[in-house]
């Protein structure tokens, strides 16, 4: 009795120690698999996968890919069923059997492990996989497979069997930087997934065991293989029949070379990563890299490619050179960008910030002095406050506004030539900095800053703003401006006087094809229609007749060139009625651009390479620019006027030019500046009356008013000092008026006005005295029929006109006869013997002059032409003889009146 109780008592006692230990156990399972559900991520966290974002240009074309993992969506059906079949049968024969852990699928794993002794074969489900894959590490631990099969059970259920092989199907890694059978199939085979065969397909169904290894890129041999073990298990299990899988093996294994990715990051760069650059300030750098956006941008692919093309073709034709810098962060030197935008939407059509590898993008990064290209903001500013094309304006030196400058004059004109009185058209066709600075002394300078920052302008520091910045006419900016803000503000130009902001993203839609962002740039009126014409006009000129002409192609083209002084800087901004382009070229660390290969480098060089750029456009593309012309509204019209004073010309004007006008600004009062004007032979050299013995490339024609005197143009007179103050450069230059323009009267050294009236320069007269240069008859004597000039253009009212300026024929002045006839008289009272005498008086002078020294080629020259001026002498003499002998026979005092072409002649 005694034994059956303690017999009892201990299996109470065991059965008491078994409830706990299972107890225990329980607990501990179960505590264990909440720890295990509570660290394990949620499946609500999933997403589908990380997605790269696509760039595409506007017509369609793959720009770049932006990923963290390269991953693009597919649905199910899309995905050929040779591949679905492929990745079932290696990866989970048992796939629609399971939910979501495969009992006998490990086992079986299992038990093959053993006997091959090495890891052989895993026992995860497509689903386990896809749960690793979208939400876990890849350790190998015993935690990480318990979190895996939890995740695989949630998959389970709430997916289908589909949806979970479509989220599979996308998330699995396929090798290099590839995830999804999508990116996978352009990886490897250039194409979209689609479109593989069945052996392609056997080989990506192969990847996911070992992707590297398994690469065809890196391994063919062993991806041959492995496909083969694909192609065969898939026969075992009758997806295809053994002739399919056979025949299938026999293909040969053909990859690209990943040949697309590298035209990808090659083509169009600069641009896909000024793109980038947005995006990411758009919706930061998760999304961007792994929301799968779609991204449609402005770039217009055929565009891109004749501007990537021109550049190229100017690089080997030696118009651009190539010098190593060896301390800058791209050593290929000089830089350059191009920059296309439409003016009429502000898309950015095409895009070069420069060349070499590197990824400061120049058309949007680099702040670079203008030079004169800033000078179309001047004029626009001027045209804004009322001025017109024809509006006048001096070019002529004028004293340095800076009493420390170490110049006496500043600024000064391109290879020191100025033009007096100039219309604003032709200052800016011309290129004038003489004349832009005097035009923003009379405007003022925050006027301009004003008008060009509402032409998009916003590089402009505290300095730019002051009111003694001349300099800012010339482009002289504190920081610069870059080449797209350049091509911007040119666009207001092309766009009738519309300035609107320049993009690059036309659209943005996220991974389910929801559009979340569309492209609403920015507008403004800068100008009037018709104001604006004025400026694009002008501009205009300086294609067909000013500094841009090597721009001047097939339609109508505008636009301006701009050089640095020190030639830092290179610009050509170029419009159609289609596109605005800028070219700007120069050195990363700014340094004169002169190349042994070339010489020096500058704006003529940049508008060769617009000229080839557009003239590719035009051959290689459908565009007609020869079929489209700026729009002119009807409020301009055209009129004559007076070029020297922009004003309605007068009676008898001595030239007039048309000119266009907004109607409601037509020049109201006619030009003081008139009447009848006379030809006049001068001596090149001094500016004096010439002489029959002057040479006769020195012997130019001019005209004067007949009225005053005045002198006109064209003329050309240099000037320059002997002897310039200690610390300032000297002066030099030449003026050259312009023709049937009034000449200033300059002074010979410094080149500025001699006198002003009421502001106005002083004009210079017809010559007084004849060239002593050489001697002889003076050819032409000026005829003066007032003393008096109007105010502002003719000298004052009391000056007089001298009117000594006959010559005796030993070449000293005296005072000239009245006429022509009684000159033609004084000449046929000499004796013959004091004619005779005078005459051999020149030749001793002439050999006088050549006396101790040596002959040249040059002297030999002269002294033909000076036998050749002894044979004219000897006729002259024969016939002045004949005359006075016929005279002295005939017993005549006065000879009658000749007609006027035998007193020329004579």
């Amino acid at each position: 009795m005694a034994a059956a109780e303690n017999s009892s008592g201990k299996y109470r006692i065991m059965i008491f120690a078994g409830v706990i230990i299972i107890s225990l156990v329980f607990g501990m399972v179960l505590g264990g698999a909440t720890w295990i559900m509570q660290d394990t991520p949620s499946i609500s966290e999933y997403g589908g996968g990380t997605q790269a974002s696509k760039i595409f240009s506007e017509d369609g074309e793959l720009l770049n890919s932006f990923f963290v993992e390269n991953r693009v969506y597919v649905e199910l059906e899309e995905i050929p069923r040779e591949l679905k079949q492929a990745i079932i049968a290696i990866e989970d024969q048992n796939f629609y059997d399971h939910r979501g852990i495969d009992i006998m699928g490990i086992a079986r794993a299992l038990l093959s492990n053993i006997r091959e002794g090495r890891i052989a074969e895993g026992g995860s489900t497509i689903t386990q996989q896809l749960a690793r894959s979208a939400l876990l590490t890849h350790d190998r631990t015993i935690y990480r497979k318990l979190q895996e099969m939890y995740l695989a059970l949630q998959f389970e259920r709430l997916y289908t069997k589909s949806e979970i092989l479509e989220m599979y199907l996308n998330e699995i890694f396929l090798g290099h930087n590839s995830y999804g059978v999508q990116a996978a199939s352009n990886m490897y085979f250039g194409r979209d997934v689609s479109e593989l065969n069945l052996q392609e397909s056997a080989m990506l169904a192969g990847l996911p065991r070992a992707p590297n290894y398994y690469s065809p890129l890196n391994n063919k041999k062993a991806a041959t293989h492995r496909r083969n073990v694909v192609l065969n298990r898939m026969a075992e299990l009758d997806f295809i029949s053994e002739n399919e899988a056979r025949s299938a093996r026999q293909e040969d294994l053909s990859v690209v070379e990943n040949e697309q990715e590298e035209e990808i990051d090659e083509f169009a760069g600069h641009f896909v990563k000024h793109v980038r650059r947005r995006l990411l300030n758009m919706f930061g750098a998760e999304m961007v890299y792994g929301g799968g956006l779609r991204v449609k941008t402005t770039l217009d692919s055929e565009l891109q490619t004749q501007a990537e093309s021109s550049l190229e073709t100017a690089l080997e034709d030696n118009l651009l050179p190539t010098v190593e810098r060896e301390t800058l962060a791209s050593q290929k030197q000089p830089q350059y960008s191009l920059t296309t935008i439409d003016p009429d939407t502000g898309q950015i059509k095409a895009m070069i910030g420069g060349r070499g590898d590197d990824s400061f993008n120049r058309s949007t990064q680099a702040t670079r002095q203008p030079g004169s290209a800033f000078k179309p903001f001047v004029y626009g500013a001027a045209l804004e406050e009322g001025y017109s094309p024809g509006d006048t304006v001096y070019d002529i030196p004028r004293p340095s506004p800076k009493p420390d400058s170490t110049y006496q004059i500043w600024p000064v004109n391109f290879e020191h030539e100025y033009h007096g009185i100039v219309s604003l058209r032709h200052a800016l066709a011309q290129s004038l900095n003489v004349a832009a600075v005097n035009l923003i002394d009379e405007i003022g300078v925050r006027d301009v800053t004003d008008f060009s920052e509402r032409m998009g302008i916003t590089t402009f520091a505290e300095q730019d703003y002051y009111d003694d910045h001349y300099s800012l006419a010339l482009g002289g900016l504190t920081r610069g401006i870059t080449p797209l803000q350049m091509t911007s503000a040119y666009s207001v130009f092309a766009n009738e006087g519309i300035w609107v902001e320049p993009y690059v993203i036309e659209e943005v839609r996220d991974r389910e094809g929801n559009l979340i962002y569309e492209a609403n740039p920015s507008r403004r009126a800068v100008l009037s229609e018709a104001e604006n014409y004025l400026a694009l006009d002008m501009l205009k000129s300086v294609v067909e007749e000013g500094t841009g002409w090597r721009a001047d192609i097939e339609g109508e083209v505008a636009g301006k060139t701009g050089t640095t002084n020190d030639f830092t800087d290179a610009w050509f901004v170029g419009m159609t009625p289609d596109l605005a382009t800028g070219i700007w070229i120069g050195e990363d660390s700014p340094r004169r651009m002169t190349y042994p290969q070339i010489g020096r480098l500058g704006s003529a060089h940049a508008t060769m390479v617009w000229e080839r750029y557009k003239s590719k456009i035009i051959e290689e593309t459908d565009m007609e620019f020869s079929e489209n012309s700026f729009s002119r509204p009807e409020e301009i019209v055209s009129t004559e006027i007076d070029p020297a004073t922009g004003k309605l010309p007068s009676e008898n004007p001595p030239v007039t030019v048309e000119e266009i006008f907004i109607e409601d600004n037509l020049p109201q009062e006619e030009s003081s500046f008139s009447g009848q004007t006379e030809e006049i032979r001068l001596d090149s050299d001094s500016g004096l009356l010439a002489t029959t013995r002057c040479p006769e490339e020195r012997i130019e024609t001019a005209h004067y008013l007949l009225s005053d005197g005045t002198l006109l143009g064209p003329r050309t007179k240099n000037f320059g000092q002997n002897n310039a103050p200690e610390g300032y450069e000297p002066i030099r230059g030449t003026y050259q008026a312009q023709d049937k323009m009034p000449v200033i009267d300059i002074d010979s050294e410094t080149g500025m006005p001699e006198d002003f009236v009421e502001d106005s320069p002083v004009f210079a007269s017809v010559p007084k005295t004849a060239c002593t240069d050489h001697g002889g008859f003076v050819l032409d004597e000026p005829e003066l029929r007032t003393a008096g000039q109007q105010e502002g253009i003719q000298p004052e009212e009391d000056q007089e006109v001298p009117a000594d300026i006959g010559m005796e024929p030993n070449g000293e002045g005296v005072a000239a006869a009245e006429t022509e006839e009684e000159t033609a008289d004084d000449e046929r009272d000499w004796t013959i013997e004091e004619l005779l005498e005078n005459l051999n008086n020149e030749d001793d002078v002439e050999e006088e002059d050549l006396e101790d020294e040596t002959v040249t080629q040059e002297e030999l020259a002269e002294e033909e032409a000076s036998e050749d001026d002894e044979e004219e002498r000897d006729e002259r003499i024969d016939r002045i003889l004949e005359m006075l002998q016929s005279d002295e026979e005939n017993g005549e005092s006065e000879q009658e009146e000749k007609p006027d072409d035998e007193s020329e002649e004579e």
